[in-house]
């Protein structure tokens, strides 16, 4: 896809949702449209902005807009589609009674990170025709069972296509039925599998494009850099790599050669610590013209 998309990750606390503001302003007065959606729970950015964000996109300036995420809302749309589906595909569960089974969806493993892959291929899909879409991440945690539900997903899902089409084998049942020379595939059950594979490795490709930025924002002191480690080595363990070091509230002493050797390999963007307030568009652009935030 031609739309550049950037993650901005990290410990809780160093900024990621500042420095995506940031980013977004200075991409879109260079003249790129750009979104800058929120799946951070805790929506950072109406404080930032100083203004009210809901599911659908606000203008905040010419080129940019802003999106918050309710997770809830999507939880509650994927557990509403999977029973649909269910229903669907065992027409006869009246008969035995299984309403009652379908409630335990709402307890599942994982739901969380879904709801957000959910929300992330809405948002992806809806906005092909913007330049940059920048996502304010969650929690370090919940990031990264996010990255890495593709992947798992990916497995998990050929496993159980695999053990569906054994089981169909052995028991001889023929899944296709011939009208005249077109071939209509019978199980319900294993086209979903297979869509679903589809849609995982899809999600996983552009996790890993050409295209798309993830930035891992930190802070100068040890906490920061440990936890920056971890989450390198995690997302290395899953295919993913980071893009550039993003150097938050930092100081002119605060340089590449201070970090863990583990760290010092990777781009790093310096965003010199504020000595006001960044809450309001005024202050975030009064920032951005007095400090460039340049690579180096």
């Amino acid at each position: 896809m031609s739309t550049t998309l950037h993650f901005f990750i990290g410990k809780g606390g160093v900024g990621k949702s500042t420095t995506s503001a940031l980013t977004a302003i200075r991409l879109a007065r260079s003249g790129q449209r750009t979104l800058l959606v929120s799946l951070d729970p805790a929506h950072n950015q109406r404080d930032i902005f100083e203004k009210d964000f809901s599911e659908k996109p606000t203008p905040v300036l010419p080129n940019l807009a802003v999106r918050e995420i309710e997770v809830d809302r999507w939880v509650k749309d994927y557990l509403k589609e999977s029973s649909a589906l269910l229903k669907k595909a065992y027409a006869y569960q009246s008969a035995f009674n299984l309403q009652r089974h379908f409630n335990v969806l709402k307890f599942a493993p994982g739901l969380e990170e879904h709801a957000l892959l959910l929300a992330f291929d809405d948002t992806v899909r809806g906005n092909t025709h913007l330049d940059a879409i920048l996502f304010d991440m969650p929690p370090t945690a919940l990031t990264l069972r996010f990255f890495s539900l593709p992947s798992i997903s990916c497995l998990w899902l050929q496993e159980l296509l695999d053990l569906r089409t054994r089981i169909y084998a052995k028991k001889a049942i023929v899944s296709k039925i011939k009208w005249r020379s077109i071939e209509i595939e019978q199980d319900k059950v294993r086209q979903r599998l297979q869509t679903l594979i589809e849609d995982s490795c899809r999600h996983k490709s552009l996790f890993t494009a050409a295209s798309t930025w993830i930035n891992l924002v930190l802070n100068n002191d040890p906490l920061s850099c440990s936890e920056a480690q971890r989450i390198c080595r995690k997302l290395n363990d899953i295919g993913m790599t980071v893009t550039r070091l993003i150097l938050n509230k930092c100081r002119p002493e605060d340089t590449p050669d201070t970090f863990h050797r583990a760290l010092r390999a990777y781009p790093v963007r310096r965003f010199p610590l504020s000595d006001t307030r960044l809450t309001g568009l005024p202050a975030l652009e009064n920032y951005l013209l007095h400090h460039p935030c340049r690579i180096v």
